[in-house]
């Protein structure tokens, strides 16, 4: 089971080194958005002729000076005073609680075999993704997004006793869930920036906010959606139709 403390914490990283990032690339006056231009023009065109020697040396060197660029920016070295600190914390609370690591030995199946199953979306970092228009077989969501919108119709699915989920991360876009006038839900997003529209519940420029909502039949309901969003900036609609 995921730990929902660990997952927050890397949602609040990720997030700030996004703001770090975008402060530096647009306001810090360091050439850094020139720099990664022209190192994302030299990987583009010494892909297009990459069976030359001109075209290896464009796309080689630009990879170098991206990654030499990269490193020198306060947004890596966040991550990665971040990513040490993180650890650290990890190391002492398991040296604090200690966890049996004995093995436990349950019986096999010889019989037992997985079965790779559809998805309706996919990690996409430009771009829109939306549910069909027709029917179609309900998978839970669990998708990073770049840039771009999600919209899932819940209307055209026949949603499986228990809990559907759907679990979004988005850097910049908007999300929007339809959802059958029947069904209980649960709703918990996370916004730097941005807007919400989540059933009567209407809130506009919000920064750095957490929104947890749920209707009052949800934990006693045998058919129920979790909706689990975040992002750095847009606007999450939620909607009976």
């Amino acid at each position: 089971m995921i730990n929902r403390r660990n997952t927050d914490i890397l949602d609040l990283i990720v997030l700030i080194a996004i703001v770090i990032f975008i402060f530096e690339l647009f306001f810090a006056g360091s050439g850094l958005l020139f720099i990664i231009l022209i190192c994302a023009a030299g990987i583009y065109y010494g892909k297009k002729k990459i069976d030359k020697n001109t075209g290896k040396l464009l796309f080689w060197g630009g990879i170098l000076f991206l990654g030499i660029t990269i490193i020198s920016t306060n947004t890596f070295k966040f991550i990665l005073l971040s990513a040490i600190v993180y650890i650290f914390l990890k190391w002492y609370r398991s040296k604090k609680n200690p966890v049996d690591h004995r093995p436990v030995f349950t019986a096999v199946r010889d019989d037992e075999q997985t079965v790779k199953q559809d998805i309706l979306f996919t990690n996409k970092w430009f771009g829109q993704q939306k549910t069909n228009s027709s029917s179609y077989e309900w998978q839970d969501v669990n998708i990073q997004v770049g840039i771009g919108d999600s919209i899932i119709d819940l209307n055209n699915t026949v949603l499986p006793q228990g809990e559907a989920v759907i679990f979004i991360r988005n850097i910049i876009g908007n999300i929007q869930v339809i959802v059958p006038y029947e069904m209980e839900l649960s709703v918990h997003h996370s916004t730097f920036f941005g807007s919400a529209d989540i059933l009567d519940h209407s809130e506009t420029n919000t920064w750095n906010k957490v929104i947890h909502l749920q209707t009052k039949g949800y934990a006693a309901s045998k058919q129920r959606v979790k909706i689990h969003t975040s992002m750095l900036i847009g606007k999450i609609e939620v909607k009976r139709g």
